[in-house]
């Protein structure tokens, strides 16, 4: 969500990609010109639209892996968990938004639960999210393509499988004739 500090913290992150992610470079130049020529309220309105009010994308990954199955509740009470462990304060989010999740990834010294968590999870969570994007130009969907290139190759060569997003099936009792 963006804050005053917010393009502090993109400067630091533009040092980050600079060195170990040269190739996206244009990217994180491309989210700092938004903020650059955006006020902090065009920029909340903007974030507001984009997650929460006629939302593109949902940043919950439970959702996005699980839609409303009791799947997500167990993956929520198992998170929770997690996120205890770490010391990790969710605020008024969820244990699977994507920003806690992150913020889990720094904080949790389980490295084995760290790689599933990003490369099992988060990894296939965030290419379906991007599909969700009518807006091809979306600050935010730019935002997750760099977050997906850096994931990606952070955990490359992990000998693990990756979740499989189910497409919505029709119910198997409706007649699909009519």
């Amino acid at each position: 969500y963006p804050e005053k500090s917010t393009t502090s913290k993109l400067i630091q992150l533009k040092n980050i990609i600079a060195v170990d992610y040269p190739e996206s470079l244009d990217l994180i130049s491309a989210f700092i010109d938004y903020q650059n020529n955006k006020s902090l309220d065009e920029q909340r309105e903007y974030y507001i639209k984009t997650f929460d009010v006629q939302a593109s994308c949902y940043l919950d990954i439970g959702y996005v892996l699980f839609g409303e199955d009791y799947k997500r509740g167990e993956f929520l009470v198992n998170l929770s968990n997690e996120h205890k462990k770490a010391e990790n304060n969710c605020g008024s989010e969820l244990a699977d938004h994507l920003p806690n999740l992150l913020n889990l990834i720094d904080k949790t010294q389980d490295k084995i639960f760290v790689e599933e968590l990003a490369y099992c999870l988060m990894i296939p969570a965030i290419k379906e999210m991007l599909k969700t994007f009518v807006d091809k130009g979306n600050i935010y969907k730019i935002a997750l393509e760099l977050l997906l290139i850096v994931l990606e190759k952070d955990f490359a060569g992990l000998n693990y499988e990756q979740f499989k997003i189910m497409a919505n099936v029709k119910d198997c009792f409706v007649n699909q004739d009519k």
